[in-house]
């Protein structure tokens, strides 16, 4: 079943952690939906390291695009992996503009 996995409104520009798994499960993210909650435009970034927190250019699923105020965005896929150590981190250019939310499944989690 699919349930969310994590929500961040960053209250800073620095990139930060929305989830990251509490074992060594497998997991999988199908949805992050970025919402801008701010009345300007606000870049957003959004990152997948499998073993650790780096948040630059080479963990980058989604990197500087630009969100209209009140916009929304849906990222779709299957990202999976078993690792405890992985993390999703996110990045808004405006503190307190944008949540992020991550949907998916964690293998072997009773609901």
């Amino acid at each position: 079943m699919i349930r969310q996995l994590g929500q961040l409104r960053p209250a800073s520009t620095v990139a930060a952690s929305v989830f990251t798994p509490a074992v060594a499960a497998p997991y999988t993210v199908s949805l992050i939906n970025i919402c801008n909650v701010s009345t300007a435009d606000v870049v957003v970034s959004v990152f997948h390291d499998v073993d650790g927190v780096t948040y630059d250019q080479s963990t980058a699923l989604l990197y500087t695009h630009t969100l209209s105020a009140g916009g929304m965005l849906q990222i779709e896929g299957n990202i999976a992996d078993y690792r405890a150590a992985g993390n999703i981190g996110v990045q808004s250019s405006v503190a307190n503009a944008a949540t992020f939310t991550v949907y998916g499944t964690i293998s072997g989690e009773r609901v």
